[in-house]
Parts: C-alpha cells; structure tokens; sequence
C-alpha cells in the first residue's frame, strides 16, 4: 500500500496544497497533519512523524502576516515524506540528505504561489466589477471553482515533474552520500534540536537565540569530535 501510495502522491500532494489557501479547514495543510496521514497509511510512525515534526518546527518563525507567503511547508514535508518511503529510508543520516534536498521547495512553492496570485488579478477586478452590478449570482462560485481547479492542475504537474527530477538525483547521491553521514552517526535527536531553530527565532529575544547557538555548538562538537 505505501509503494501505491507513493505512486499517488502528486494527487494527495495536490489535495493538500488545497487546504493551504484555496480550501481553508483548519491546520490540515501543516507538515504534521500530512506526517500523521502518511504514518496511517505506511506504518512508518517514527520516520514520518520525524520528518514531519521537523518542518514543523524549522519555519516556526515565518507566520502569514499581510502580504508575506510563508513558505510552502506542504511541498518541502510531502517531498520528503514521498522520498523516504520511496527509497525505504529509516536511518536520520539518510533521510538528512532527503531533508536539505526538499528545503528549496518550500522557497520554490511560495514563489509560484505568488506568480498564481497574480494571475488572479483578472478574477479579482471581475468580481470587483460583480460587487458593484451583481447581475450574474453564479460568478463568484465560477470563479473560485476555476482559481481552485487551477491551482489544484498546477501543483499536480509541476510536483510530479519535480519528483522525477528528486528521485533521479537522489539514486545517484544516497549511495555515494550515505556511507559519508552514516559515520557521522547523526540521530534523530540532532536532526530536531537543529529544527528547533525555528522554535527560538519565534521568540524575539536575543538571550534565546544565545542559548541556542552554545547548545547547537556543544552537541556539533561531542557528536562530531571523533571525526576530527
């Protein structure tokens, strides 16, 4: 069920991104929400729930305020998601190199939102010019259907297209980085005190972020000493 469930993922990838501005019900589109789909389905509870746990955590500081779009945390944390269970990866050291790769999709998913909501502007002044001469009382639903349907087409292809490109680069780098961060011996524990970056930032205070940087650089240096 889970290599079947990989095989969908740009449909479920596509649903999901709905929740995050078309179709609003509640948090679903939150990196722990698609972790905690994916660890029902594939049994994967600790990996999953990891993977989700630490996108959640990294961009804690970046929240949707004005005309700011945060980043795309549901195309970083499904791409990841996806490739871990494609590549049956459990191992932390592993699933870090999946991790950094799937980071510039949150960047890249927030710019092509934006590019969408541009395109939106024509629906915009159309239902602007409806507000003012409310003639056609199927407008409004006509053109939230299209913008939805849109943006629903738009993610399917382009996360599909970007996946053929990760799992190609991925086959080639996972046997060759592996052997590499396997002897690094890094955990689960170093992969979410490293996410809990976004955590400290969310605080404003400098004393935090002080803390936080001797801490990161104590653990770096008695995890890693033996490599030096």
């Amino acid at each position: 069920m889970a290599v079947h469930l990989v095989r969908c993922r740009r449909f479920f990838f596509a649903l999901f991104a709905l929740f995050r501005s078309t179709v609003s019900i509640g948090l679903l589109e939150r990196p722990l929400v698609i972790g905690l789909f994916w660890a029902l389905v594939t049994g994967r509870f600790e990996t999953c729930m990891a993977v989700a746990i630490f996108f959640e955590l990294f961009w804690l500081d970046l929240l949707p305020v004005g005309t700011f779009i945060p980043p795309h945390l549901t195309a970083a944390a499904f791409a990841a998601l996806a490739l871990t269970i494609w590549f049956d990866v459990v191992n932390a050291s592993k699933v870090l190199i999946i991790l950094f790769a799937c980071m510039p999709l949150a960047w890249l998913g927030a710019q092509l939102e934006g590019v969408q909501r541009m395109r939106e502007k024509k629906s915009y002044n159309l239902l602007l010019n409806w507000s003012r001469k409310p003639d056609r009382a199927e407008l409004p639903g006509k053109l939230i259907l299209r913008s939805a349907l849109a943006y629903f087409s738009y993610s399917f292809v382009l996360f599909y297209l970007i996946m053929i490109v990760y799992v190609h680069g991925l086959e080639y780098l996972l046997p060759k980085l592996s052997p590499l961060l396997s002897g690094l011996k890094i955990t689960w524990a170093h992969l979410l005190i490293a996410a809990t970056l976004g955590g400290v930032m969310a605080l404003r205070l400098r004393r935090a972020y002080a803390v936080l940087f001797v801490c990161a650089g104590l653990v770096l240096f008695f995890s890693f000493r033996h490599a030096f």
